[in-house]
């Protein structure tokens, strides 16, 4: 269970391109934490769960949600398409969604 969830924060850390030591500076902690989480050794609290959720541009259920066939990246990407799109004028939407559809 353990090393499910730190391969989760590792594999998203790398995604967004973060080292632990800033990971472990945005999110106020001991970067030696960092490393014991995503080591499988130990579990954030409440609070510095959040903070990674914050930093990693994920839910708490896309960490803790451990038979989920969906990967956090792939949630994490999802979300920042989302965000790309919450951008987009109606004229833009259109054309992409027939990009999305001709793609598929």
């Amino acid at each position: 269970m353990l090393n499910n969830f730190g391969e989760k924060i590792r594999n998203l850390r790398k995604y967004k391109k973060i080292t632990q030591e800033k990971l472990a500076e945005l999110i106020d902690i001991d970067v030696r934490q960092v490393a014991r989480i995503e080591a499988g050794e130990s579990l954030p609290s409440i609070p510095t769960l959040l903070k990674f959720c914050s930093v990693l541009s994920v839910t708490p259920n896309d960490l803790l949600a451990f038979s989920s066939e969906e990967s956090t990246a792939s949630s994490s990407l999802k979300s920042d398409i989302n965000d790309i799109l919450s951008l987009a004028k109606e004229e833009q939407l259109q054309l992409i969604k027939k990009l999305i559809l001709a793609v598929l």
